[in-house]
């Protein structure tokens, strides 16, 4: 890896770390330069602006979870709904750190809608190739993907009424669910 993009991991990682400790209201580019051991001139080199450094750290992790996707794809044999497993999979697969990352980031992309922008592509993109992969109904997919969002998003805001023990039967269910529905589908269709 360049010094170059050294340093600019090392300042995305060092943003989330203040985000993480402090919150997103926080986060202040000194905070970050400090925290990175970088100067401030150093970190405006990579970053001319703090909404250019949430962007940079919205758009990695949309890159870490679309990497978490395919790696469980790589592991689903090429069925039908395959697309919607690897996403029920990578959200039941969550990383703690990732989710209070993501609670703060929320809380920044709720004041700047510009820090949305990334974030509503990945999810149009993604939800229109799973649900459309799939082989059930429209409706039935996305119920199921809103499901898996709807647990997310619980985590983040930290108001999860379920322990891990459930959260586990939860996703399997939701598993077992894209199995069941597909074949009812698949029935369907053929006794049509």
């Amino acid at each position: 890896m360049s010094p170059r993009a050294s340093s600019y991991n090392t300042i995305i990682d060092s943003a989330e770390a203040v985000i993480i400790e402090a919150g997103a209201s926080h986060m202040t580019l000194d905070a970050v330069a400090a925290k990175a051991g970088v100067s401030k001139g150093g970190l405006l080199h990579h970053f001319p602006s703090k909404v250019a450094l949430l962007i940079a750290m919205v758009e990695r992790q949309i890159k870490i979870h679309q990497d978490a996707r395919k790696k469980i794809l790589k592991t689903i044999p090429k069925v039908p709904c395959r697309q919607l497993k690897s996403f029920v999979m990578a959200a039941r697969d969550r990383n703690p750190a990732h989710i209070r990352l993501g609670a703060s980031m929320t809380a920044a992309v709720s004041h700047d809608p510009r820090l949305s922008e990334p974030i509503r592509k990945v999810v149009h993109d993604n939800y229109m190739t799973f649900i459309e992969k799939s082989d059930m109904s429209f409706e039935r997919a996305a119920i199921i993907a809103l499901a898996v969002d709807g647990m997310r998003l619980q985590e983040m805001l930290s108001i999860s009424p379920f322990d891990d023990e459930q959260r586990a039967r939860i996703f399997d269910t939701l598993l077992s669910l894209i199995d069941e529905l597909r074949e009812d589908t698949n029935k369907r269709q053929n006794d049509a």
